[in-house]
């Protein structure tokens, strides 16, 4: 067993050097110093400045050092030794110097050996490596000395075979063998290191080597995760060291997801679990994950949702150990929202009757809001198993089960409650004890007075789900009230923006003028932004245009229209819009807080939407009023006898005073009011769907 040296490679040029030196010498004498490769200047000047001798280094041609000798010579008060960055040989070219003070012929590999006491091509063999190799080793010794104490022997060998990879075992398990040398004696070497830890084959070359060292590391993770040893062939699963999970805990690559989880390793022995799920935390195997889904799904169908629930979330952690490789993570939270998706369905199927559709969907605890919440989860993380191996049993199974519910369940879920909006509102009044958003601005104008600086963010669109994923987001730093309020109806910009303004709520209407439904503060109209704009200015409110500029008055309305606009144009992927817009909103409130110092924000909106399914068939509806207005979901108008669907609203209907005319709005999903014929749209609102009209205000304060 090679000792572990107490010396650096500095200390060891020190001592070649004084063995150099004759016992008796003046001080004009010289050692001369053949360093091979050129690679120990450093770590020889070094060893002089501690010596307190002068030190020469050869620029180019070796006898250039005998230049200037004679007048080195008449100057010298201590001992010099001429380096000189090239082998010796056989030139006898300072033989004076020799015979009157001495000379070193020594590489770092030579001088590395003799630290550790073994034979230069132990350390490297010169004659077997390129010089581009040579020099990379080089480098790598001397940066392994520059580190806090002397490295040992094996350790530094390994960094050596791996060229500056690390331990042998880490590097095999991380980059395979592409950096080690194919030469015969290495692959030998490597063998004869790990054949004390892994059952490597006598014979075994550097394919089957790392073949086998990661199978190996693979069973340890799986032991280390429980798995009982004793499945396991011999010499495999008998360790209590996880070198793997160490690797992989300190970040887990791309790749790493693609050698580890992309391959089956132990497919038998993982058949032969008695309970899968005790070993999810192992984050390795295309065998155990697979293994891991048809679990689940058996639970799933099971209706063992709690359970299935907990087992997505268990595998989402094990996983995060590939950041890079989101997609199979993504499976499992898919998997996640999926059963908490069946949870809120199976919810929504087994409640009451209610003769209040609307508070049943707002409950902030329970409302069926969170269906809407669980299908924009699921849809945010798309079609993982799309890049998964084909071969994996979830991208046969899961594309069936999320279309069943994103599609039909959800579709189902839709109609029912259009159905029960409309049963609600034909033998009751469900929008009586609705708070409306109309008379939000009245209810707290003397919050407004109070505080230092406030800011009121108008977010065009923020559906009743958004809101709570928004108050996840910034409940653990500040203090977040929540408040619901009906929309202004029917549920569209121009309306609920408009009401949305200062001013008393009861001077608050919305009539015909010109054959057109037009909001008024008393006789002054707010159709359009830049009345409104001027409404809010006349009060003392600052309306900037963006996020960054123009809020340096104390009192400040900002009108923010992304998620209605990506909606309505359905622009790319929606349900990453709204995510990425949530998160922007939500640093935006943060920065206003507690960089910029706001001492309260609030979060309104004007009105919600519905998101249907792809591929839902949508039905034109009649929409003939003499003298009314026709939008998407609602006509307006003194005449509407004539339509027979969805719901009549007027002036009459409790909590809708603010009507001066009466309104037809659409419930039922599927139907649009149009005379183009067939619309495709499925972002829409402005009918009486709670997701359309059910609002979610907020109050931000530190």
């Amino acid at each position: 067993m090679i000792q572990q040296p107490k010396r650096s490679l500095t200390d060891e040029a020190q001592q070649r050097l004084q063995q150099a030196f004759p016992e008796s010498h003046t001080s004009t004498v010289r050692v001369v110093w053949w360093d091979g490769g050129g690679y120990l200047r450093e770590i020889v000047e070094a060893a002089t400045a501690e010596m307190d001798i002068g030190f020469r280094a050869a620029d180019g041609f070796p006898l250039g050092l005998r230049t200037d000798a004679l007048a080195e010579e008449r100057e010298m008060d201590r001992p010099v030794v001429w380096y000189i960055a090239d082998d010796k040989d056989g030139r006898d070219w300072f033989r004076d110097i020799r015979e009157t003070g001495g000379e070193v012929a020594c590489s770092i590999e030579e001088l590395t050996a003799d630290l550790y006491e073994v034979n230069p091509w132990d350390i490297f063999d010169v004659e077997r490596h390129d010089d581009e190799i040579r020099e990379r080793v080089a480098d790598l010794i001397k940066a392994k000395f520059e580190t806090r104490g002397t490295p040992q022997y094996d350790s530094l060998r390994e960094e050596i075979i791996t060229r500056g990879g690390g331990k042998l075992i880490d590097h095999l398990l991380r980059d395979g063998w592409p950096e080690i040398s194919r030469d015969p004696a290495t692959v030998a070497d490597v063998r004869d290191r790990l054949d004390d830890d892994i059952p490597i084959p006598s014979s075994a070359g550097p394919e089957e080597i790392t073949e086998t060292v990661r199978r190996w590391a693979v069973a340890q993770s799986l032991h280390d995760t429980g798995v009982d040893g004793s499945l396991f062939p011999e010499g495999y699963g008998e360790s209590t060291h996880s070198p793997l999970t160490t690797l992989l805990n300190m970040g887990g690559t791309r790749a790493r997801a693609e050698e580890y989880l992309s391959v089956e390793f132990w497919p038998d022995i993982i058949r032969r679990l008695d309970d899968v799920w005790e070993y999810a935390a192992c984050p390795v195997d295309r065998a155990l994950d697979a293994a891991l889904w048809e679990a689940w799904i058996d639970r799933f169908e099971a209706g063992e949702l709690a359970s299935c629930i907990a087992h997505a979330q268990t595998r989402q952690s094990a996983l995060a150990v590939y950041p890079e490789s989101t997609r199979r993570r993504d499976l499992w939270a898919q998997c996640e929202h999926l059963a908490r998706l069946q949870q809120q369905f199976d919810a929504w199927e087994s409640q009451e009757g209610t003769d209040d559709p609307f508070t049943a969907y707002a409950d902030v605890d329970d409302g069926s809001w969170q269906i809407d919440n669980e299908v924009l989860h699921i849809q945010l993380t798309g079609t993982p198993e799309s890049e998964i191996p084909p071969v994996h049993p979830a991208t046969e199974r899961l594309p069936e089960v999320r279309k069943e519910m994103l599609t039909t369940r959800y579709r189902e879920y839709l109609e029912t409650l259009a159905s029960d909006v409309e049963a609600a509102m034909q033998v009751g009044n469900p929008l009586a004890d609705k708070a409306p958003a109309h008379e939000w601005w009245t209810d707290h104008e003397s919050e407004f007075e109070k505080a230092g600086t406030v800011a009121i963010l108008l977010i065009d669109a923020l559906r009743f789900d958004l809101a709570q994923r928004l108050v996840e987001m910034l409940g653990d730093s500040f203090d977040v009230t929540r408040e619901t309020r009906l929309s202004t109806l029917p549920s569209e910009t121009k309306f609920g923006m408009a009401a949305l303004t200062p001013g008393r709520a009861f001077r608050f209407s919305l009539g015909m003028r010109n054959e057109t439904l037009t909001p008024s503060q008393g006789e002054r109209s707010l159709s359009n932004k830049q009345q409104r704009i001027a409404f809010l200015s006349d009060e003392g409110w600052a309306v900037p245009d963006d996020r960054e500029s123009g809020w340096g008055q104390s009192r400040i309305a900002y009108y923010d229209k992304e998620i209605d606009e990506v909606g309505e144009g359905e622009i790319g992927e929606m349900e990453h819009h709204f995510d990425n817009y949530l998160s922007d909103l939500a640093e935006t409130i943060r920065q206003k807080l507690d960089d910029e110092n706001w001492d309260r924000i609030y979060v309104t909106t004007d009105h919600g939407f519905v998101l249907l399914p792809e591929g839902t068939t949508t039905e034109a509806v009649p929409s003939d009023a003499p003298g009314g207005e026709v939008k998407y979901r609602r006509v307006a108008g003194g005449d509407l006898n004539g339509l027979s669907n969805g719901v009549q609203l007027s002036q009459n209907t409790t909590g809708l005073n603010y009507l001066d005319t009466d309104l037809q709005l659409l419930v039922d999903p599927r139907q649009y009011f149009s005379k183009q014929g067939y619309s495709g749209d499925r972002y829409y609102h402005g009918g009486l769907l709670p997701q359309e009209c059910m609002l979610s205000f907020l109050e931000i304060t530190r």
